[in-house]
């Protein structure tokens, strides 16, 4: 009987030692390879961006195993649940092992706002977030690496290379350098980020020939330095003639005065030995305009004081006239001489030639505006006719106008202004 008990209590122990190791092999121990949590395996979404997100180290606790019995270690134990949201915890804000890991959620996909790698740094994160999240990290975030938002640009400012991150951009904003710059209106490369923008309520306005006209003033002053065909005449004229210069002012508004200092017979260089341009030109004010139309007396190779060589001389005073006015601040024009009255049948003979080929070379050359008054006048008195166009010039005259053919040329350089898109065309008159 003792051995039968003896025997029994062995079967009992041994069973109990059975059950113990089953137990413990399916709980297992302290010591099992996920520990608490699990470590968050790397959740699929992403989390918001930055650095430091909500998400802890591992993520909240899984149910872990419990402590083995006996001796046996016992296996590996199941990892437990994961944390909340998913294997990586709660996809925080950038934490080290939660949605978006040391790096952001994001990754490096990401279309976030930052810089160069976005707020959430620019590979997957660490332990938690996808690799191509949508979080607000990322390496190509609007001023990112390649380039600045969408900038303030000026009119035409250069742009540096770098740029400030936040710089609104100066008076132009141009092209700058791909930067790295965050989120700040014009990026890295200035106003107009990676590409610049032109525009701009401010500077001065460019065209055709690439000069710059100044912006209109509260009150501006147009001043003519020329010969008869546009100078004013005493009341008591006999002739009646009328320079179309005298005849300009009306068609403005009354913000823009006319100094109209044309003198009859005087050529290019007449007018400046006889100190007539130095009267003229202390009288430019910063934004003022300067029309200079000369030629008809520059053709007479008879008169050593007013005649000039087209190749040369003439040449020459047409830029003392234009570096003149801009030294005063003022904005040269240049106008090819208006036409005669010339007519061969039905047809308008120039005769100003060389002259008009000289104030084209002159202007291209100092990019100064052109008014190619020959043309517009030659058009003119084509359309009227040999007989029609009589009318407008004084008689037996046919260089100098009259009252009806003054308005109409003065219109034609109006016309002109407004081709050329010259700021001072805002003030004409309907």
């Amino acid at each position: 009987m003792m051995v039968q008990r003896s025997q029994r209590r062995r079967l009992v122990l041994l069973a109990a030692s059975i059950i113990v190791a089953v137990l413990t092999a399916s709980c297992g121990g302290p010591g099992d390879a996920t520990g608490t949590g699990g470590g968050g395996a790397g959740g699929a979404p992403a989390g918001t961006g930055g650095a430091s997100g909500s998400g802890g180290t591992t993520g909240p606790a899984g149910t872990g195993g419990g402590a083995g019995g006996g001796t046996t270690t016992g296996t590996a134990g199941i990892a437990g649940t994961a944390g909340t949201a998913g294997a990586a915890g709660t996809a925080g804000s950038a934490g080290t092992a939660g949605a978006g890991g040391a790096s952001g959620a994001g990754g490096a996909g990401g279309s976030g706002r930052g810089g160069a790698t976005g707020t959430g740094g620019s590979a997957a994160g660490s332990a938690g977030g996808g690799a191509a999240g949508t979080g607000r990290g990322g390496s190509s975030g609007a001023g990112g690496a390649s380039g600045g938002g969408a900038g303030r640009g000026g009119a035409g400012g250069s742009a540096g290379a770098a740029g400030s991150s936040a710089g609104r951009g100066g008076s132009g904003g141009g092209a700058g350098a791909a930067g790295t710059g965050g989120a700040g209106r014009g990026g890295t490369s200035g106003a107009g980020g990676g590409a610049g923008a032109a525009g701009g309520s401010g500077g001065s306005s460019s065209v055709d020939g690439g000069w710059d006209a100044p912006s209109l003033g509260a009150m501006v002053t147009i001043h003519v330095a020329g010969d008869s065909t546009a100078a004013v005449f005493p009341a008591t004229d006999a002739t009646m003639r009328v320079g179309w210069a005298a005849v300009l002012d009306p068609l403005f508004d009354s913000s823009v005065m006319v100094n109209d200092a044309a003198l009859s017979g005087r050529s290019s260089k007449s007018f400046i030995d006889e100190g007539a341009w130095a009267t003229l030109q202390a009288k430019i004010k910063p934004g003022d305009y300067l029309f200079v139309e000369f030629g008809h007396n520059d053709e007479k190779t008879d008169d050593p004081a007013r005649y000039t060589d087209p190749a040369t001389t003439y040449r020459d005073n047409l830029r003392t006239y234009i570096n003149g006015a801009r030294a005063r601040g003022g904005f040269p024009v240049l106008l090819t001489s208006i036409c005669r009255r010339q007519f061969s049948g039905t047809t308008v003979t120039g005769t100003h030639g060389a002259y008009t080929t000289a104030v084209f070379a002159v202007g291209q050359e100092t990019g100064t505006p052109v008014i190619d008054m020959e043309k517009r006048t030659k058009d003119w008195l084509m359309a009227l006719g040999p007989t029609n166009s009589v009318a407008m010039f004084a008689s037996g005259d046919n260089t100098h106008l009259i009252m009806p053919g003054a308005v109409e040329v003065a219109k034609l350089a109006v016309a002109g202004i407004r081709a050329l898109g010259l700021p001072i065309a805002a003030r004409a008159l309907p």
